[in-house]
């Protein structure tokens, strides 16, 4: 029910949930916790403390450090970097004061973008490529550059949202349903008739595909 890669290694106590695969020259620490139904790519590295929700998707070369902590079906492209300490020094340990960056339901992290330590993300929230991440976000916000500003909306289903980044609005996806509501600077998700992030337990996972014409 779980695949691990024989060149991967998989410390005695690490947690990891059913449907789940782990590919090759991973590194998957004794105190770690890895959800169902994930993927870690190639190169992958979850440190002790560390913990992956399910439904996650995580590229090849990640690491996730000591206190990171990822919800469901958050997506790290390959490359992408979480550090854990905010002024670090070469002769000073401080392996027992790693932040905590907290990494909301539905949230995609774009290639070789990086995210600093001590912040929260919020749902749904997409880090553009090569973004530096420096503070928290709010849900479903669009971030892009270094560092990193809120320059839009994005769904679930991953389109961009035409409402303005403050005012009143609604919008809702022609894929799901979802309904998002605009109310001065905070934006609302109600799941439609398809809820991409509703996880059910204990199942094997079917991704949501796109018909192709």
């Amino acid at each position: 029910m779980v695949y691990v890669h024989p060149s991967a290694i998989v410390e005695p106590g690490a947690e990891i949930g059913l449907f789940t695969s782990v590919w090759h020259f991973s590194h998957v620490e004794e105190k770690a916790r890895v959800g169902e139904n994930c993927n870690l790519g190639q190169n992958v590295y979850i440190g002790n403390n560390a913990i992956v929700g399910h439904g996650c998707r995580l590229g090849n070369s990640v690491s996730v450090f000591a206190n990171v902590e990822l919800g469901n079906f958050v997506f790290c492209a390959p490359f992408m970097v979480f550090t854990h300490i905010g002024f670090p020094r070469a002769c000073i340990s401080r392996r027992t004061v790693f932040e905590k960056t907290i990494v909301g339901d539905g949230v995609t992290l774009g290639a070789n973008c990086t995210v600093v330590p001590g912040i929260s993300i919020g749902q749904g929230t997409f880090v553009a490529a090569a973004a530096t991440l420096t503070k928290d976000t709010k849900d479903w916000a669009l971030m892009i550059g270094s560092p990193a500003r809120h320059i839009g909306w994005i769904s679930a289903f991953g389109d961009k949202i035409p409402l303005p980044l403050q005012g009143q609005g609604r919008w809702e996806c022609p894929h799901t349903g979802d309904l998002y509501d605009l109310k001065d600077d905070k934006l609302t998700r109600t799941p439609g008739h398809i809820d991409l992030l509703l996880y059910e337990p204990g199942k094997k996972l079917d991704r949501h595909k796109i018909a192709t014409s």
